[in-house]
């Protein structure tokens, strides 16, 4: 006679699901609470959730299958304990994937989006009780987001280095006119655009460009809005 006793693929007893499933809740939401102070939408509880999620997912994969193996060869269930996790990653991609937006010539949410996948990644190591790896992941997640911050502003402030486009436009001219022949040229992406009125009716145009234009298209710019033209006050450059 077979002997059809089950066979545990893992021994998770309550405390250690409620534990496998709090790491992975504590350390997705520290990486939520460093979104979160940074103004993210995708913020602590998101980070929380999703990484509760995911270790639910590792927590399902490998202990929620115990009754269904049976000893004996009296079935033919055969469960793969890593088909359940592997779609984690493609359905965190899909949520990613909404946290990225292009705004004005810029793409924005790429770093909240690698914080998701990464918070994603935390859970389901700590949903299979891969606890080193979960902590040291959030550990370095941690630093690239808060200690290195300042280190990559600064190195993209010394790449992109930003300018802002000054024409003073004399009353007897129209700002919104100068704009448009100011937008024929290659410029470099613009980050805002503002056109106010000064006192005695003249106009200040602001163009703030994400990297500063090329020398060519600046000598384009001098030469398009000289100063001898009866609609242009004063031009200059502030960076």
């Amino acid at each position: 006679m077979r002997d059809t006793r089950r066979v545990a693929m893992s021994d998770l007893g309550v405390w250690e699901i409620v534990l496998r499933l709090g790491v992975g809740a504590l350390l997705g939401g520290a990486v939520g609470l460093e979104r979160e102070y940074a103004g993210q939408d995708a913020g602590f509880r998101t980070h929380l959730l999703l990484s509760v999620g995911a270790a639910l997912f590792g927590v399902i994969s490998v202990g929620a299958f115990d009754d269904f193996i049976t000893d004996g060869g009296s079935n033919n269930v055969t469960v793969d304990v890593s088909r359940i996790a592997s779609y984690v990653a493609p359905g965190v991609g899909f949520i990613g994937g909404g946290a990225i937006l292009k705004h004005r010539g810029t793409v924005r949410g790429i770093t909240t989006a690698t914080s998701l996948w990464t918070a994603a990644a935390v859970g389901l190591a700590s949903g299979v009780g891969f606890w080193i790896a979960a902590a040291v992941a959030t550990t370095i997640a941690l630093v690239a987001l808060a200690v290195l911050k300042p280190l990559s502003n600064w190195v993209d402030a010394r790449r992109h280095a930003p300018a802002t486009l000054v024409v003073e436009v004399n009353p007897s001219g129209d700002g919104a006119a100068v704009l448009s022949e100011i937008q024929t040229l290659a410029l470099p992406p613009i980050k805002v655009t503002r056109l106010t009125p000064d006192e005695g009716g003249s106009l200040t145009l602001a163009i703030e460009f994400w990297t500063r234009p090329a020398q060519p298209v600046i000598d384009q710019l001098n030469a398009m809005l000289a100063t001898g033209r009866g609609d242009i006050a004063d031009v200059s450059f502030i960076a």
